[in-house]
């Protein structure tokens, strides 16, 4: 979503890319590796109040970036390619988990959990 949003590919790049990500997608999971996506999701008025916050804490100031202060201008633009990206990677073999991260605490849990309920494993395992 960034790279487009932000001109940093080509019309044709970003097209090449969403036609190849789902069968490289694919490819990790054939191979065993297990893929977990996840998307946290946080609201405008969130994401203002947390670059307002790192502007103006001098230990945190380093954090913003040139991408994150058109962010708020762009919003419906990324809101936009993240509805495609969405239609076209959210498959049945490998699903986004949208995570609500308004509050930092329950959206960092909420992710291990994720995780953890993602990745089977064998409780008799001895280690």
């Amino acid at each position: 979503m960034v790279e487009p949003v932000n001109g940093f590919c080509t019309a044709d790049d970003y097209a090449v890319f969403m036609n190849q990500v789902n069968d490289f997608e694919r490819m990790i999971l054939d191979s065993g590796i297990r893929l977990v996506k996840i998307y946290m999701s946080i609201t405008k008025k969130e994401q203002a109040k947390r670059f307002n916050d790192i502007k103006n804490d001098p230990l945190k100031q380093w954090k913003m970036t040139a991408v994150d202060e058109k962010a708020q201008e762009l919003w419906d633009d990324y809101t936009a390619y993240k509805r495609k990206m969405f239609s076209k990677t959210n498959t049945e073999i490998s699903p986004w988990k949208v995570i609500r991260a308004n509050r930092k605490t329950v959206a960092r849990v909420n992710v291990i959990n994720h995780i953890l309920e993602s990745i089977p494993y064998d409780k008799n395992i001895e280690v």
